[in-house]
C-alpha cells in the first residue's frame, strides 16, 4: 500500500513512539510522559505560576492543573499562593523533584540519541534548523485562527 508523504504523520509517529519511550523509562519513578515536558520547564523556571505554566507548554490549564496534581502526590512538586498575585500558585520542586532532575536529563538525552542514530553532525544540526523553522511556522499558522 502506497501512503501519501506526510510531515504531520511523520510528527504523529515520531510523537507517539516518544511518549511510549517515556512512559516506559519514567514508570519506575511513577511519572508519566505528559508530566516530563511541566518538570523540565521547572528545572528552568521554578516558582513559575501554574497560568504561565500552561501557557508555555501550550496546553490547557485544566491539562496543566491535572498534571501538577499527580506530580504533587508523587512528591515532585509542591504548590505555593503567588507572591505576585494571591489568586493563583506558583510551582515549586521538592527535594525529589530536584533529585530526578539528572535522571530526568539523561533519558532525555538517550532519546534524542535514539533519533539521530546515524545522522552526520551537519545532518543533526539540520534537523534542528528545520524542526525550528517548521514550528515556527505552525504557530504561525495557527495565529489567524484566533
Amino acid at each position: 500500500m502506497k501512503t501519501t508523504k506526510s510531515v504531520g504523520r511523520l510528527v504523529s509517529c515520531i510523537h507517539r513512539f516518544t511518549a511510549i519511550y517515556f512512559h516506559k523509562k519514567f514508570r519506575p519513578y511513577h511519572i508519566g510522559a505528559g508530566q516530563i515536558p511541566l518538570l523540565m520547564m521547572l528545572y528552568h523556571h521554578e516558582g513559575i505560576n501554574q497560568e504561565c505554566l500552561a501557557h508555555h507548554l501550550l496546553i490547557d490549564k485544566a491539562t496543566c492543573a491535572r498534571a501538577i496534581q499527580k506530580l504533587t502526590k508523587q512528591g515532585y512538586v509542591c504548590r505555593h499562593i503567588d507572591d505576585q498575585d494571591k489568586r493563583a500558585y506558583s510551582i515549586h520542586l521538592t527535594e525529589k523533584g530536584h533529585a530526578f532532575q539528572s535522571t530526568a536529563r539523561a533519558v532525555l538525552q538517550e532519546w534524542t540519541t535514539t533519533l539521530l542514530t546515524d545522522f552526520t553532525e551537519n545532518e543533526k544540526q539540520l534537523v534542528f534548523t528545520l524542526l525550528e523553522k517548521m514550528k515556527k511556522n505552525a504557530q504561525n499558522g495557527i495565529q489567524h485562527l484566533e
